[in-house]
């Protein structure tokens, strides 16, 4: 898995973050929303992703559909 999606688009999130967050999202069985909000809730959460801060529902939605597409998700 690359870094960064691509060399022109803003490096505020790697791909490993957004890919654990994915992962997260998955594993408390919760919307995307679900997440946001529970990445704002918990710093300690935000510190071991190495968040600076939390992405936004578009960030994640289009990730989500990036690493889907790529094989490294599958459908949920």
């Amino acid at each position: 898995m690359p870094k960064f999606a691509h060399p022109f688009l803003s490096k505020d999130f790697t791909e490993h973050q957004l890919y654990a967050i994915q992962v997260l999202r998955r594993f408390l069985m919760t919307d995307t929303q679900g997440v946001i909000e529970k990445l704002a809730d918990e710093a300690e959460l935000r510190q071991a992703l190495g968040l600076a801060a939390v992405p936004d529902l578009a960030t994640l939605i289009q990730a989500d559909a990036r690493l889907t597409r790529k094989g490294f998700l599958e459908e949920f």
